[in-house]
Parts: structure tokens; C-alpha cells; sequence
């Protein structure tokens, strides 16, 4: 039986980028196989891990958004004021998420039944939905909220920090739905051929639709996890996030044409972000080396992709 080396590097080429570079920060700095550090990195990694899986679901039908940050930040706005105006804080945050979900459900409307492009549509949004969250706060954070709160980003579950659980929640539930399920293989259908989809009987626009909807819904939980951590709600967080999700979807083998990508594959680029901005923290390097060298590992795994669907073709 002939293996084929080729077609086995591209299934795991990510996870053995990340294990090279974990490797590689382990020997340069004693403190990073820690087990406080690898939590450290566990809880920075879980909100970039649940945006980047609701990008990859986007990416996959061959759609982009470049308004994730912004739906967390509002998101996040919405349930520090429910709090503060007395709302449990399960309810205020719950209550969030589904904000989120609506404001997915905008750009969902705009891109399938408005027709505008996805990178248009969610540029426009961007600024409303960030905009919004400004002008609500006037630009202030909102802080005073309950201790409690922080539970959801310091506290733990069996030993296990309760972001990083929340991070595999999600993970493992969309793995199944995209794996097992009609809707999650019709993604998949959608991306890599439109227009057959359609014809044969797939709602395009409805999945695609529900698709926006799940990823402001994800980036809602993700804002639930950060104001967990920092127990403040800021107008302009998650600025510039939405670069990560989606430098960590195609580092993880999502392709910007759709049709592929993998919830193990956007956990794994992720991972391979925050091992990154970790391990050149520890090594005391300027935060602007770390935006360079996140840029070069995206445009080196977009060259990829360009490269295998040459081939391909």
C-alpha cells in the first residue's frame, strides 16, 4: 500500500507547525512548559479559538467578516448594562449572546438578501455595530460589576480554567454539527459549489443566514469569556480580533475560496497564535515583532492554499 507523505503533511502540516514552535519556545525559555504558563496560554487562546471557529463556519461557504470584533465589544456593552441595571448575571449574559446572534443576523440579511458582498457588508457593519458600542458608552469602559462575574473568566472547573472549558464546549459542538449533520455538510456544499448546491435543492440563502447568525452568537460567548476575564466591558475591545480568527482559520487549513477547513484545524491555528504571543512575551520581544510574525505565518499559509489549488487544478 503506497502512503502518500504529501496528502498526510497537508491534513497535520498545522499541528506540526505548532508542535515545532512550542518546541522551539520551550528551548528558548524554561518558564513555557510551566504548567502555569500552558493555562496562560490555554485562557488567552479560548477567545480567539471561539471566534475563529465562527469564522471558519463563514469561510467555509466562501464568505468573510470582518465585523466579529465589533458584535463582542456590543455584545459584551449589552450584558455589563444588564447587570448593572440588576439583571442576573446567567441572564444578562445569556441575553448577550443572543444580541450577538441578531447582529449575525444583520450581516447575514445584508449579504444573502441585499446581494452585497461579504467583505463589503461586514465592513459597513463593523463600524455601525462599533460605533453603536461607542456611543452608547461614550466611549467609556463600564466597570462596577458584580465579582461574580469574574467566575466565568478566573474561575475553574475540576482543575480546568473556565475558559478553556467553554473554548472545548463550543469546539466540540460544532465539530459534530459540522460533521455530522445535513446543515454542516450543506456548508461545506455551499463553498465549494454555489450554484449546484443551489439547484439541488439546498436553501442557500437560509443556511447562509443561520451560518452569520452562529458566528455572532460565538462572538457574543467570546465577549461572555473576556468580560469574565477582565471584568470590564470595553467599547473598543477585540480590535483587530477579527485579523486573528481569521489568520488562525486558514493557518488551521481553511481555504479563502470555501468548500474546506476544520474546527481541530481553526483550534490548532489559534494555538499556534497564542504560542507565538506568549512565547515572545517570555523572551521579552516588542509587541510589534509579534503582529510581523503572525503576518508572515498567515501569508505564508494563504501562499499555501494558493499553491495546492494550483496543483489541483
Amino acid at each position: 500500500m503506497k502512503v502518500d507523505v504529501k496528502k498526510i503533511i497537508r491534513k497535520i502540516g498545522s499541528l506540526l507547525i505548532l508542535l515545532v514552535l512550542m518546541l522551539c519556545m520551550g528551548v528558548a525559555s524554561p518558564v513555557f512548559f510551566t504548567v502555569g504558563n500552558i493555562n496562560n496560554i490555554g485562557i488567552q487562546a479560548s477567545v480567539n479559538v471561539v471566534l475563529s471557529i465562527g469564522m471558519l463556519m463563514v469561510i467555509i461557504i466562501g464568505g468573510i467578516d470582518l465585523s466579529i470584533g465589533a458584535i463582542l465589544a456590543l455584545a459584551g456593552i449589552v450584558s455589563a448594562y444588564l447587570m448593572k441595571a440588576g439583571c442576573p448575571i446567567f441572564w444578562a449574559m445569556f441575553i448577550s449572546c443572543f444580541a450577538g446572534a441578531a447582529l449575525g443576523a444583520v450581516n447575514g440579511f445584508i449579504v444573502t438578501y441585499m446581494k452585497l458582498p461579504p467583505f463589503v457588508a461586514t465592513l459597513g457593519t463593523t463600524g455601525i455595530f462599533r460605533g453603536t458600542a461607542l456611543l452608547i458608552t461614550n466611549g467609556l469602559p463600564v466597570s462596577q460589576l458584580p465579582n461574580e462575574v469574574r467566575v466565568i473568566g478566573q474561575g475553574s472547573l475540576l482543575g480546568i480554567p473556565n475558559p478553556i472549558v467553554i473554548m472545548l464546549i463550543v469546539a466540540i459542538i460544532i465539530y459534530v454539527v459540522l460533521t455530522y449533520t445535513a446543515y454542516g455538510r450543506s456548508l461545506y456544499a455551499i463553498g465549494s459549489n454555489y450554484e449546484a448546491t443551489r439547484l439541488s435543492g439546498i436553501s442557500v440563502k437560509r443556511n447562509t443566514m443561520v451560518t452569520y447568525t452562529v458566528e455572532g452568537f460565538l462572538a457574543a460567548v467570546a465577549g461572555v469569556i473576556l468580560l469574565g476575564r477582565l471584568a470590564v466591558a470595553q467599547p473598543n475591545a477585540a480590535t483587530g480580533y477579527e485579523s486573528n480568527a481569521i489568520a488562525a482559520a486558514v493557518i488551521g487549513g481553511a481555504s479563502f475560496s470555501g468548500g474546506r477547513g476544520s474546527v481541530v484545524g481553526a483550534l490548532i491555528g489559534a494555538l499556534v497564535i497564542s504560542v507565538l504571543n506568549n512565547g515572545f512575551t517570555l523572551l521579552g520581544l516588542n509587541s510589534f515583532v509579534q503582529q510581523i510574525a503572525i503576518g508572515v505565518v498567515v501569508v505564508l499559509a494563504v501562499f499555501a492554499d494558493i499553491m495546492q489549488r494550483a496543483k489541483v487544478n
